[in-house]
């Protein structure tokens, strides 16, 4: 799934569209317009997702505790890529091994649009009858 936002986009936006496509799967998205204030924005997005994406190209785990848990392979989060083009950066999320939320709340992508998930949602979808 693609997705285009303008740098006037919410970083709590940008966050949901990223745990929905971590949580769907994977895909790619493009923040438009200069590419400093879209990895300003990209960066606090991520701060917003537990657990927080690990992003090569941003420091966003800096923390002694993130570093911790990510060095010892407790988590294994999602991987965020970027690159640069002409028109804006171009994000590229990959999935981890568990589901990420935003303020509490697991999102994904279905029929193209983002959607909340109830914690029934997630139970019945796992397979433990909900």
């Amino acid at each position: 799934m693609n997705f285009s936002y303008p740098p006037s986009t919410s970083s709590a936006d940008l966050a949901r569209t990223i745990a929905a496509l971590v949580n769907s799967g994977g895909g790619e998205y493009r923040i438009e317009g200069e590419n400093r204030p879209g990895r300003e924005l990209l960066r606090a997005a991520l701060r917003e997702i537990v657990p927080t994406p690990r992003c090569s190209d941003l420091q966003i785990n800096d923390s002694p505790e993130d570093q911790s848990v990510l060095k010892n392979g407790i988590i294994h989060p999602p991987q965020v890529t970027v690159s640069d083009d002409e028109r804006g950066i171009i994000v590229t999320v990959t999935p981890g091994e568990s589901l990420c939320t935003v303020g509490g709340t697991v999102v994904v992508i279905e029929d193209g649009k983002i959607r909340s998930l109830s914690i029934e949602d997630v139970v019945r979808r796992a397979g433990s009858g909900g």
